[in-house]
């Protein structure tokens, strides 16, 4: 199948912005007579449907549209966060009196089903924020990429590397993890990730097994594990990982936060943190600890990527600058003690 063309591959095949293809789309001045006549012919000749650029920009609804990628289910959303994002949207895009909304999108039985784009599709706001993480070989972003509508995906992915996003580099923090582990003399090493099907699961398997790589150090199947919180209790999961024997190390790449469900799991198998079974405990919070006990702790800073991805929306939005927005964050591994401890955050649905 041939790939549609986008706003970007029209800038680039005339050499100027986007910005300048927006202009001409939507009949905005500020564009040469003679730029204007060489870019409305790319455009036609490419073949370029730009129904989305034109209406998604010319009848503006000055509001900011909230989609999720995956099932809610599968997400982290903790009340907090949720809060803490509409405050944040409200901070940036209030200055505008931009309108805010969530896709309550369905995700069986309906023909929209799955789909977190219909909002641009239906044209009901004129930029748009997904919440990832993002699932493999997903189609919908490419789409929304193409619409030529600002927008900001919280996460990445590889088969759309020119897409706008904000995200963490979690393959940087499993490798960091890993070798942390590696360089202590382990070569047994399990790894706890999470989002199986989805790019920040990859990623984390993707980082494990390069440190691996690297020591010699074989990889195992059975020692790298997804947490599927629909279907599975995390300490069940710990539990099955800690009870073979010969592992000596423990990556907890979930995000879980659960402090609880470590000790337990630790417990049932018989085992104690320590020299015998080292742990790294990955946290969305700074200078905190999931785990005191730990050998280490690894921050994964998603919100303070998403501060800046969403700052820079927000100035996309407004035509203050150019899109698409690329923000990665790399994670951070420290051994030292954290006064701060994290409490188990309460997801979305465990309040229903």
């Amino acid at each position: 199948m041939k790939r549609r063309s986008t706003i970007y591959d029209i800038a680039q095949q005339a050499g100027v912005s986007a910005k300048t293809v927006s202009k001409v789309i939507n009949h905005k001045p500020g564009v040469g007579d003679e730029t204007r006549r060489r870019i409305l012919s790319i455009i036609a000749h490419m073949g370029y449907h730009h129904y989305g650029a034109r209406t998604l920009r010319s009848r503006r609804r000055n509001c900011v549209g909230v989609t999720v990628a995956p099932p809610l289910e599968m997400v982290p959303l903790s009340g907090d966060f949720l809060l803490w994002l509409f405050a944040k949207l409200s901070e940036v895009f209030s200055s505008q009196g931009a309108y805010l909304a969530f896709d309550m999108a369905p995700r069986h039985g309906q023909a929209s089903a799955g789909d977190y784009g219909r909002g641009v599709w239906e044209r009901l706001y004129d930029v748009c924020l997904v919440v990832g993480p993002m699932p493999i070989g997903d189609t919908v972003l490419p789409r929304i990429h193409a619409s030529g509508m600002p927008y900001l995906a919280i996460g990445r992915l590889d088969n759309l590397p020119n897409a706008s996003t904000a995200s963490v580099d979690f393959y940087d923090g499993a490798y960091k993890s890993a070798r942390f582990l590696l360089e202590r003399g382990h070569r047994r090493i399990a790894l706890l990730s999470a989002f199986e099907g989805y790019q920040a699961g990859v990623d984390r398997v993707n980082g494990y097994k390069q440190a691996l790589k690297e020591f010699n150090a074989p990889f195992d199947e059975a020692l790298a594990r997804y947490f599927n919180p629909t279907t599975q209790k995390l300490a069940d999961v710990l539990t099955d990982l800690m009870q073979q024997h010969d592992v000596t190390a423990l990556i907890e790449s979930s995000v879980c936060e659960d402090s609880r469900a470590l000790r337990q799991a630790a417990a049932r198998a018989g085992r104690e943190f320590g020299p015998k079974l080292e742990c790294v405990v990955w946290t969305y919070m700074k200078d905190a600890a999931v785990l005191p006990e730990a050998a280490a702790h690894v921050w994964a800073p998603v919100r303070e990527a998403a501060i800046e991805g969403i700052e820079r929306l927000a100035q996309w939005a407004a035509d203050n600058i150019e899109g698409p927005i690329h923000v990665q964050y790399k994670t951070t591994l420290t051994n030292a003690e954290h006064p701060l401890a994290v409490r188990k955050p309460k997801r979305i649905f465990d309040l229903l």
